[in-house]
C-alpha cells in the first residue's frame, strides 16, 4: 500500500519534467518513475522513461539511457497501447542514440555495439523505416575502430539510401557526410557538400553550427581560409554558451592551428570545467586532445584556474590533459583491438599549424624587422641628428633617432639635447604631454628654440593666439618667425580673421626658409580651404605635392588632399589617395595616416568596399596606436560587415570595440552599443539586443530627439519579439510621440503601424486604437506617395483586425482596398503579400475555393521567388480543404520546382 496517489505521481512527474536540464531533473524523473511503478500506473511509467531517455541525452550520459530504454522496450511488448504517438516516436528515435552512446564509452564491448546496431536494423526494417541511420551507425563504428574501407563502404550506402521519418534532419545528415568525407581525405568533396548544405533551412538545435564545425578541417585542407574563418566565427558564436556538446573542442584546436592563440586561450578558459566534468569518455578524450594542441603553443608559465582542481600553469595542464588523452585512447583501442585512437591522438599532438587565418577581429601583425632599425652610436651625435632632421621636416628619420634615445639615457646628454629629446617624446605621443614638464624643459634651451616649440604648441591652447604673437615678436631667427607666422595663420583663420592670416602666410613665404618652403605651400592651400575655396585649395595642394616636399610637409599634404576629396565626395580619388597616404610612410608614421584613411572611409560610406583596408587598420593600430584608436577602427570595420550582411563578424568586432573603449569616448560607446543592439537583433540574440539598446538609450542625450525615436523603435521591435508586449507598446508609443515632436509625421505613423502589427492576435482593442491614431495623422503628411504607402499599411491592418473578429466580408473589402493602393505604388511583392492575406481570410471563412483562386492569382503576380513558399503553402491548404490532389496540380509542381 503506497502513501501517495496517482495524482501525486503525476504531479511529481510534471514538476520534474519542467525542471531545467541537469542531474537534479534526472533524479526527480527517476523518483516519479518509481512512484508510477509502485502504483502500477503503466502510461505514467512510459512517460517517465521517455523523459528519462531525453534527459540522459541532453546530459550526454548514454549510460543513464540504457535502463529506461530497456524498460520502455519491455513495456512496449507488454502493452503497446500504453504509448501515445509522441512516445512511440521518441522510443524509435532514441534507439539511434544508444548505438552512438555505447560507441563513445569503452566500458561497453564491441559485441554490445554491434548487437544494438543489429537491433536497430531489425526494428527499423520491421516498422518500414529508412535504414539510412543504420548505415550511418555502421560507418561511424568502422571509423571508430580504424576501418577506413568499411567507412567508405557504409558511407556509400548512407548516401545512396533515401531518408525517412526516423532519419536525422537534412542538416544533420549533411554534417555527418562532411565528417565522413573528411575522414576519408575527400576534402574538396566535403567542403563543397557542406557549404551547399548550409543553404537549407532547419529548425534543428544543433545546426548550422554542426555543419560549420565539420567544415573547418576540409576548408583548411583545401586552403579556403576565408570560409574557414567564417565557419569558425559563426559556429562558435552559436555554441559559446553550450557547456555540454563537444563542438567547442574543435574550435579550440582550430584556433591553435591557425595562429589565433589568444582567441583559443579565451575559449579554453570558458571550457575549463571540462577538465574534470566531461560526461562521456569520448568527449573527455576530444577535449583533452584539442586543449593539449593549444596548450603546446601557449607560454608554459601561463596560469589557469581550473574548477575543482585549482591553479595550474599551462605546462602542468598540458601534462595532465595530454596524458589523459593518451590514456583514454588506449582504453578505446583495448576495447576495439586496434591502435587507431592512439595513432590519432599522437598525430594530433604532433600536428603542424596551417597558415594564419584572419578572423573577424584582426590581430596584431607579426613583427618584422624595421626598414630602418634602431640606430647605434654616440648618444650625443644621435640627439644632434634627431634635432637637425626634425628641423628639416624629415620626421621619419628623426623618429628613428628619437627611438634610439631611451629616456634613461637623457642624463648622458647635454641639457639642451636632453630637453629636445624630452619635448619631442611629448609632441610625438611617446609620453603624455605635461605642461609643467614642457615649461621646465624649455628653460634648458636657447631662447629662440624655446620660442619655436612654444609657437608649435600654441594651437589648441587657451590663449594660443596671444602666445603665437609673442613668439613672433620675440623670435631671433627667420626659422622661428616662419614657424610662428604659420601657427598664427591657422589660428587667425579659425578666428575668421582671414586677411591677417593671409598676411602671416605672405610673411612666412617672404622669409623663404628652405626647410619650411613645403610647409608654407601646404599651409597656403589649407588657408584657401578654411575660407571654403575648396577648388583653389585642391589645386594648391596638388601642385605642392607635385614638387619635392620633405616628409612632414608631404604628410600634411596627403592629409589635406584626402580631406578635400572626402568633403567634395570624390569617392574614387579619396580612396586612392588614402591608400597612397598609408603606403607613403613606414610605421609608425603610417599608423597615424590610418586615422585619416578610416575617417574618409566612414564619411564616404565605403566600409563595405574597403573591408581589407579597415582590417589592416585594426591590426596595425594594436601595435602602433592606442586602444581607443583600435576601438574606433573596430567600429568602422563593423560597418563593413553590416553592409555585407556579415552580422556575426559585426557582432564580434563590436564586442572587441566595446572592450577597448577608453574614458572620454562616450559618443563612440553610444554608437557601438546601439549598432551592437541592432546586430544582435539581426542574429536573434534578443536579450543581448535589448540590453545594448537600453544602454544606448541611457547614453543618448535627451535633446537628440530623432535618434532617440529611432532607438526606441528598434528597442520596441526586440521587446515585441520577446513577447514583452507591454514594454514594446510603451516603447513604440514613446517613439511615435518623439517623431511627432521632431516633425516627422511619417515615422510617427510608422511606429504606430509597427505597434499595431506586433500586438498579440487577441489584443484587437489596442490594435484598433493604434491604427486609429496612425490614421488620424495622415492629413499631416504632404507627400502624396507617402500618404498612399502609409494608408495601404493602415488599411491592411484594419483588414486583418476584421478577419480576427470573424468579419470576413469587411476583411476582404479592406484587403481589396489595400491591394488597389499597393498597385498604385507599383510594389508587386507587397501586392502578392496582400493577396495571400486575403486568401487566408477566405480559408478562415470556409471558402477554400475562393482561397484557391486568390492563391493562383498571387502566383501569377510573383515578381521573384522570395514568396514562392508562402504561395505554395496557401494553395496546397486550399486544395487539401477541397480534397483535391495537390501532387498532380501543374501550378503546385511548378512552384515546388521553383522552391527547390
Amino acid at each position: 500500500m503506497t502513501d501517495f496517489t496517482a495524482e501525486d505521481a503525476e504531479s511529481a512527474f510534471l514538476e520534474a519534467y519542467n525542471m531545467p536540464t541537469g542531474m537534479p531533473k534526472h533524479e526527480a524523473l527517476e523518483r516519479a518513475a518509481r512512484m508510477s511503478d509502485a502504483l502500477g500506473h503503466l502510461p505514467l511509467g512510459v512517460s517517465c522513461r521517455i523523459a528519462l531517455i531525453d534527459s540522459a541525452y541532453y546530459l550526454s550520459r548514454y549510460d543513464l539511457m540504457l535502463a529506461p530504454f530497456a524498460w520502455a522496450r519491455a513495456a512496449e511488448e507488454k502493452d503497446p497501447e500504453a504509448f501515445n504517438d509522441y512516445e512511440i516516436h521518441s522510443l524509435n528515435w532514441s534507439h539511434k542514440w544508444i548505438a552512438t552512446g555505447l560507441r563513445r564509452d569503452p566500458r561497453f564491448s564491441l559485441e554490445q555495439l554491434e548487437a544494438v546496431i543489429g537491433q536497430l536494423a531489425d526494428r527499423y526494417g520491421r516498422l518500414g523505416f529508412s535504414v539510412q541511420p543504420v548505415h550511418g551507425a555502421r560507418a561511424e563504428l568502422a571509423y571508430h575502430v580504424g576501418d577506413l574501407t568499411g567507412l567508405a563502404e557504409h558511407l556509400g550506402k548512407y548516401l545512396a539510401t533515401e531518408s525517412g521519418p526516423m532519419a536525422d534532419c537534412d542538416a544533420c545528415v549533411v554534417e555527418e557526410q562532411v565528417w565522413m568525407l573528411a575522414r576519408l581525405g575527400r576534402h574538396q568533396e566535403a567542403a563543397a557538400h557542406g557549404w551547399e548544405g548550409l543553404s537549407g533551412n532547419t529548425n534543428c538545435s544543433t545546426q548550422p553550427q554542426g555543419i560549420l564545425t565539420a567544415l573547418l578541417w576540409p576548408l583548411l585542407e583545401i586552403g579556403d581560409a576565408e570560409r574557414a574563418a567564417h565557419a569558425h566565427t559563426t559556429a562558435y558564436r552559436l555554441i559559446k554558451d553550450d557547456e555540454i556538446t563537444s563542438y567547442v573542442h574543435e574550435h579550440i584546436r582550430f584556433c591553435a592551428l591557425t595562429g589565433n592563440i589568444a582567441r583559443g586561450e579565451d575559449i579554453l578558459r570558458r571550457s575549463l570545467h571540462k577538465v574534470t566534468a566531461a560526461q562521456l569518455p569520448a568527449d573527455e578524450m576530444s577535449f583533452a586532445e584539442c586543449a593539449s594542441v593549444l596548450l603546446q603553443r601557449i607560454p608554459a608559465d601561463t596560469v589557469f584556474e581550473v574548477p575543482s582542481v585549482g591553479t595550474l600553469t599551462a605546462a602542468a595542464l598540458l601534462d595532465r590533459l595530454s596524458a589523459r588523452a593518451v590514456e583514454l585512447a588506449k582504453a578505446f583501442d583495448a576495447r576495439n583491438g586496434t591502435t587507431a585512437w592512439l595513432d590519432r591522438v599522437t598525430k594530433a599532438l604532433e600536428q603542424a599549424g596551417y597558415p594564419h587565418v584572419e578572423l573577424a577581429v584582426p590581430s596584431a601583425p607579426v613583427a618584422v624587422p624595421a626598414d630602418e632599425p634602431v640606430v647605434f652610436g654616440d648618444p650625443v651625435e644621435i640627439a644632434e641628428a634627431m634635432v637637425t632632421l626634425y628641423e628639416q621636416g624629415d620626421f621619419v628619420r628623426a623618429r628613428r633617432m628619437l627611438d634610439s634615445l631611451p629616456a634613461d639615457m637623457d642624463s648622458l646628454l647635454p641639457p639642451d639635447l636632453a630637453a629636445h629629446a624630452g619635448i619631442r617624446r611629448m609632441t610625438t605621443g611617446l609620453v603624455p604631454f605635461d605642461p609643467a614638464v614642457f615649461e621646465e624643459l624649455l628653460t634648458q634651451l636657447p631662447r629662440d628654440h624655446a620660442l619655436r616649440y612654444q609657437a608649435r604648441m600654441a594651437i589648441g591652447l587657451e590663449g594660443g593666439l596671444e602666445l603665437a604673437e609673442r613668439c613672433l615678436a620675440e623670435a631671433e631667427s627667420d626659422f622661428t618667425r616662419s614657424v610662428a607666422a604659420l601657427t598664427l595663420a591657422e589660428l587667425l583663420d579659425d578666428a575668421h580673421a582671414h586677411e591677417r592670416a593671409s598676411e602671416m602666410l605672405a610673411l612666412a613665404s617672404s622669409l623663404d626658409v628652405p626647410e619650411l618652403r613645403g610647409r608654407v605651400l601646404v599651409e597656403a592651400a589649407e588657408h584657401r580651404a578654411r575660407q571654403q575655396d575648396l577648388e583653389g585649395a585642391y589645386a594648391g595642394v596638388v601642385a605642392a605635392m607635385a614638387g619635392e616636399l620633405p616628409p612632414s610637409a608631404r604628410f600634411e599634404g596627403f592629409r589635406l588632399r584626402l580631406r578635400l576629396e572626402t568633403v567634395q565626395g570624390r569617392v574614387a580619388e579619396a580612396m586612392a589617395t588614402a591608400r597612397e597616404f598609408v603606403s607613403a610612410f613606414p610605421l609608425p608614421e603610417a599608423a597615424e595616416a590610418r586615422w585619416y584613411q578610416v575617417a574618409a572611409i566612414q564619411e564616404l560610406d565605403q566600409e563595405a568596399a574597403c573591408l581589407s583596408d579597415l582590417r589592416e587598420a585594426v591590426a596595425i593600430s594594436r601595435v602602433h596606436l592606442s586602444p581607443g584608436h583600435t576601438a574606433h577602427f573596430c567600429f568602422a570595420l563593423s560597418g563593413g560587415y553590416v553592409q555585407t550582411d556579415r552580422f556575426v563578424e559585426a557582432a564580434e568586432v563590436l564586442e572587441e570595440s566595446l572592450r577597448l573603449l577608453q574614458d572620454g569616448q562616450e559618443d563612440l560607446r553610444l554608437q557601438v552599443v546601439f549598432r551592437l543592439g541592432q546586430v544582435c537583433r539581426k542574429l536573434g540574440e534578443l536579450p543581448a539586443a535589448e540590453r545594448y539598446l537600453r544602454e544606448a538609450s541611457e547614453l543618448l542625450p535627451p535633446e537628440e530627439v530623432a535618434r532617440r525615436a529611432f532607438l526606441l523603435d528598434a528597442l520596441a521591435s526586440v521587446q515585441g519579439r520577446m513577447n514583452k508586449h507591454d514594454e514594446a507598446t510603451a516603447s513604440w508609443r514613446a517613439a511615435a510621440a518623439l517623431w511627432q515632436q521632431e516633425g516627422n509625421v511619417s515615422e510617427a505613423i510608422g511606429s504606430l503601424v509597427e505597434l499595431a502589427s506586433n500586438l498579440p492576435d487577441d489584443d484587437i482593442v489596442e490594435t484598433r486604437a493604434a491604427v486609429d491614431e496612425a490614421e488620424a495623422l495622415l492629413p499631416a503628411l504632404d507627400d502624396p506617395t507617402e500618404v498612399t504607402r502609409r494608408q495601404a499599411e493602415i488599411v491592411a491592418i484594419r483588414a486583418w483586425v476584421h478577419g480576427q473578429a470573424g468579419e470576413f466580408a469587411l476583411a476582404m473589402k479592406h484587403y481589396r482596398d489595400a491591394e488597389a493602393l499597393v498597385v498604385s505604388l507599383g510594389d508587386e511583392g507587397w501586392r502578392v503579400f496582400v493577396v495571400l492575406r486575403a486568401a487566408h481570410v477566405l480559408l478562415n471563412a470556409d471558402d477554400p475555393e475562393g482561397a484557391e483562386a486568390e492563391a493562383r492569382r498571387a502566383a501569377s503576380l510573383l515578381p521573384d521567388d522570395s514568396q514562392v513558399g508562402n504561395v505554395l503553402s496557401v494553395l496546397s491548404e486550399a486544395l487539401q480543404r477541397q480534397k483535391k490532389a495537390s501532387g498532380t496540380d501543374p501550378l503546385v509542381r511548378e512552384l515546388t520546382a521553383r522552391l527547390d
